[in-house]
């Protein structure tokens, strides 16, 4: 059960072995799909958005423009009709499990199939496909396959990386490659057992990844322009799990969780500036660590639970304290959101709200299985791995459901979905859906 069970770690990437190389040129062409018969580009003949313009804020990399899963857009449909929101379009994709991100009207992702795996970009609008670049070979995983990382999306360029290593970044317009490497080749380490998952974290001139990289490479700092390595840290064993951007006494750091432990590192040069083990059984860290007002957060599945710790800096030196620690919030693969000072998240197939100061468990509801959540305008919407879409109150007293519609029958529906300009984008093993929730 612990080998069946490990998959679950995935969705953390935006969070399944050998390296397929870097992408050359004549794999990471742009292929104009305005007109052509690709899988990608097949319609169910649902009516166009026609609005030219909506509110909305983009949605540019893996849990939204703050790291933190929560949108702020308001203003959207306070419940759904019996069937769901109004779907806007539908259109076919390949196998995996990365999310979208959004920014203007261009939509971004990825998928595979049994020749490859591709970056897409989708026109919100209709769904219809604007380019589509194959980024590496496909990647087979008896418990799923296809890319597993969320793109980002930052100052025109997407940045994506494969569950290969095949990292790319890309013209956002028109697809073009810009630079590309293989940075499992390039830092001499090895595939993890699921794929690489985590997403790129892209922050000033640096373009910050998970690499699972060999003496001292486990995490990289790229240029975000050219792709040279700026700088290289730690020995862990990576853990799937994108790292998290903060920052503190005024200065700037990158948390991650590896397969072994939460470590900060100095944005500048990759410096270790503090470290708190955490092991977990198949070295399966996954969900992104959550900071706020000098807290941290930390979640895993299995046997193991979570914590949260006090981050200060004494006589020059980070010190990380634990503050708490429970076994009743284990994120397996999906990362909580914190709203209010409560935490909303799955503790393994529960659906579970957390006091964020002291540990306590709020309430639990199931029947979701395992899932994701994120957050807009007040409310929360839960997706559950079997195919169940529904959306509640944000609410530390008691689960609230306003409304739910079973999507599919299915099962491992691990992608987060998304919110921006109103539309809710929604992923399955064949398809992405979008949903209207204008009132």
């Amino acid at each position: 059960m612990k080998r069946l069970s490990g998959l679950w770690m995935i969705l953390a990437a935006g969070a399944l072995a050998t390296c397929s190389g870097p992408p050359s040129s004549s794999s990471a062409e742009t292929t104009e799909t305005a007109s052509a018969n690709t899988e990608a580009d097949s319609l169910t003949g649902a009516p166009t958005d026609t609005v030219a313009e909506r509110p909305g804020y983009d949605w540019p990399q893996w849990r939204g423009p703050r790291q933190d899963g929560i949108s702020l857009e308001t203003g959207l449909l306070n419940e759904w009709p019996e069937g769901g929101p109004p779907e806007l379009w539908r259109i076919a994709l390949g196998i995996g499990y990365s999310s979208v991100a959004v920014v203007g009207e261009r939509a971004y992702t990825m998928f595979g199939d049994d020749s490859g795996e591709y970056v897409i970009c989708i026109d919100v609008r209709d769904g219809h496909t604007l380019w589509k670049v194959e980024s590496a070979g496909p990647f087979e995983n008896i418990y799923g396959g296809g890319p597993r990382a969320t793109p980002t999306v930052h100052e025109g360029r997407v940045y994506t990386v494969g569950a290969t290593g095949a990292a790319l970044c890309l013209d956002a317009s028109s697809g073009e490659k810009i630079w590309g490497l293989d940075v499992i080749a390039e830092f001499g380490g090895e595939n993890l057992e699921w794929g690489l998952s985590a997403s790129f974290v892209i922050v000033d001139d640096k373009a910050v990844v998970v690499v699972n990289g060999s003496d001292g490479k486990s995490l990289v700092a790229l240029n975000k322009d050219t792709g040279k390595t700026v700088w290289t840290a730690l020995d862990d064993k990576a853990g799937y799990s994108t790292p998290l951007l903060i920052e503190l006494d005024k200065k700037k750091q990158i948390v991650v969780m590896t397969g072994v432990a939460v470590v900060g590192v100095a944005l500048d040069d990759g410096a270790e500036l503090w470290r708190h083990p955490w092991i977990t059984d198949l070295d399966a860290n996954a969900a992104t660590p959550i900071f706020h007002a000098g807290q941290l957060f930390i979640s895993s599945g299995y046997d193991t639970g979570a914590a949260l710790f006090d981050l200060a800096v004494n006589d020059g030196q980070v010190e990380a304290t634990l503050v708490w620690e429970t076994r009743k919030m284990k994120n397996l693969f999906t990362t909580s959101i914190l709203i209010d000072g409560f935490l909303y998240g799955f503790h393994n197939k529960i659906f579970t709200c957390v006091d964020f100061a002291t540990g306590k468990t709020q309430w639990s509801q199931r029947g979701f299985n395992q899932g994701s959540v994120l957050s807009a305008d007040g409310k929360l919407i839960i997706y559950g791995e079997r195919g169940t879409l529904a959306l509640a109150e944000v609410s530390p007293v008691a689960y609230t459901e306003i409304s739910s519609v079973k999507l599919h029958k299915a099962n491992k529906l691990w992608s987060i979905p998304t919110l921006s300009g109103q539309r809710l984008f929604v992923r399955n093993h064949e398809e992405l859906i979008c949903f209207d929730l204008r009132p």
